[in-house]
């Protein structure tokens, strides 16, 4: 706090003209220094300055007057800057820590004041704009994670940043604006209120971990079912504190039941492999993904049009949203750890009845050629077709001997039907991906909580209603009119979508279950810690654009 008034202090003595003047010369010298320093922006010994283009703007616009004059401003905007924490932030990247230095030195009778509050003013328009960068898209720029990010990431205007900054001041606005920013979506929103519990239970959580080392069901007797007891006492699924000791009893089965419903585990009262996991997840931890996943949905905020779908991947599950509103959202099965489901957006452009399957070479040479070649009955059963440049061809004419899956010279489709991997409707999304949401035969997997098993497509638990959905503003197409298409069994009945929808496929190890819960999933692909990291690192400089 007393630096804090030093710097008060030192924000109003910057009222005096002949001060003014000083500090204008000083910021001039530091503008020239930003020039000089392109590569890196380091122009003091003990900051950088992390967007020089937009500073540079800014104190060009305003003839190298100081900005920051106001005291009782300039505290609220080093508040502001403290309180980024609560969108699981740093302050310290928007330079708290080194402006509360500068304040502290400000007080040595030997400083040079006016170097140090062009350095102050200089910091702190810099941590105002990264901030506000942060808030719309994010710390972490996403395509540094993922090639196959294609999401938008908006280039900011200098003057245009210069501008409304400046006006911003003028106007006492600069909270407001900062506010305006951020993410106002439920989701969001509720992710930001579990991050402050969670931070807070972290400081005084009791922690014990539950020994993995052995599944545990209703009526075992073991050692670390006193461990569990105490666990689920600690989460709140357990009412007492009389030890439980090694016998697990029906109670205990209920509340493990009631643990894996919250988490979307299958509800059996075992206690295995992600029940552990869940049991086993700190506050701490959940603190963590937090800030991560705060940071994802920040990552796709310029991304939402009036109309769009969105896949967690890691969650499992589609969600149908109009105008920002959740109107539907059904389970799906998405690409096992071999064969991922890439992240990125892309236009829905038609929908596809009864469709054939063209197989995607890369499967055919992992795993469908040995049993092409083995089993002639596999090929009829599953409606394989093989053509080649001359059309189709007879699977008994092919020396299956002479090929590989890697060089077979014939392209393989799979004929409309039952067993067609597409199911009944296919929902296309061109992409050099060759990755789609479709129905599937398979629907008994659909049973699992972890349902990474496709070679990278999203398989939709109820399709049929989500092209329904999809096409219910369009042409008259009801359910009745779907249904008779679908049992008509023509083949490839194509649909054209007449208006705007878009596919955001995400990757959220964090989702809502409802409008007061989140389900924390398990990070399937490993991409927690790539993402943390990054978010946790010194902010990357923008490159001076001068």
């Amino acid at each position: 706090m007393r630096g804090l008034v030093s710097l008060l202090r030192v924000a109003a003595l910057a009222t005096s003209p002949a001060v003014t003047a000083d500090v204008s010369r000083a910021l001039l010298d530091i503008q020239e220094r930003l020039y000089l320093e392109r590569d890196g922006a380091r122009v003091f010994d003990n900051a950088v300055v992390y967007e020089p283009s937009l500073v540079d703007a800014f104190y060009q616009q305003r003839g190298y007057q100081p900005a920051w004059t106001d005291a009782a401003y300039a505290r609220e905007m080093l508040e502001i800057l403290a309180s980024s924490t609560l969108e699981g932030l740093n302050p310290a990247d928007y330079h708290y820590d080194e402006i509360m230095a500068l304040v502290e030195a400000f007080d040595a009778p030997w400083s040079d004041t006016d170097a140090l509050r062009a350095q102050a003013e200089v910091l702190l328009t810099d941590g105002i704009v990264l901030y506000g960068k942060h808030l719309m898209q994010g710390k972490v720029d996403p395509r540094s994670l993922d090639a196959s990010w294609n999401y938008s990431r908006r280039s900011l205007d200098p003057a245009d940043v210069a501008r409304n900054l400046a006006d911003a001041i003028e106007r006492k606005e600069v909270a407001s604006k900062l506010e305006a920013l951020k993410v106002d979506t439920p989701f969001y929103r509720l992710m930001r209120e579990k991050l402050a519990y969670y931070r807070t239970r972290a400081r005084t959580e009791q922690f014990s971990i539950v020994p993995s080392d052995k599944v545990l069901r209703e009526g075992d007797r073991h050692p670390n079912v006193a461990a569990l007891g105490k666990r689920l006492r600690q989460m709140g699924y357990l009412e007492g504190n009389n030890d439980a000791g090694s016998y697990f009893s029906p109670e205990m089965a209920a509340a493990v039941r009631a643990l894996q419903r919250d988490h979307a585990l299958d509800v059996d009262g075992i206690v295995g492999g992600q029940s552990f996991r869940v049991l086993n997840l700190s506050a701490s931890e959940r603190e963590t993904l937090l800030r991560i996943n705060l940071d994802r949905a920040r990552w796709i905020r310029q991304d939402q049009t009036n109309e769009y779908i969105v896949v967690n991947i890691a969650g499992f599950e589609l969600y149908y949203l109009r105008q920002g509103e959740l109107i539907w959202q059904t389970p799906v099965m998405v690409g096992s750890i071999d064969t991922r489901t890439p992240i990125f957006r892309k236009r829905m452009r038609y929908l596809e009845f009864n469709p054939t399957w063209n197989v995607p070479r890369g499967l055919l040479s992992r795993s469908l050629y040995p049993r092409l070649a083995s089993d002639p009955g596999y090929v009829d059963a599953k409606g394989y077709e093989f053509f080649g440049a001359g059309g189709k061809v007879d699977p008994a004419t092919i020396d299956w001997s002479a090929y590989s899956g890697a060089n077979f010279p014939y392209r393989v489709v799979q004929k409309p039907g039952p067993q067609n991997a597409m199911g009944r409707v296919k929902f296309m999304f061109p992409n050099h991906h060759a990755v789609y949401l479709h129905d599937t035969p398979s629907r008994e997997l659909f049973a699992r909580s972890q349902r990474a098993f496709s070679a990278g497509c999203i398989r939709v638990k109820n399709p049929l209603e989500l092209a329904r959905l999809l096409l219910d503003d369009q042409d008259n197409w009801s359910a009745e009119r779907i249904g008779a298409l679908v049992d008509s069994a023509r083949p490839q009945q194509v649909v054209q979508m007449q208006r705007p929808v878009d596919v955001l496929l995400m990757y959220w190890t964090v989702s809502p279950e409802d409008s007061r819960r989140l389900e924390f999933h398990e990070d399937i692909y490993g991409l927690d810690a790539a993402a943390f990291a990054a978010l946790e690192a010194p902010p990357v400089t923008t490159p001076f654009d001068a």
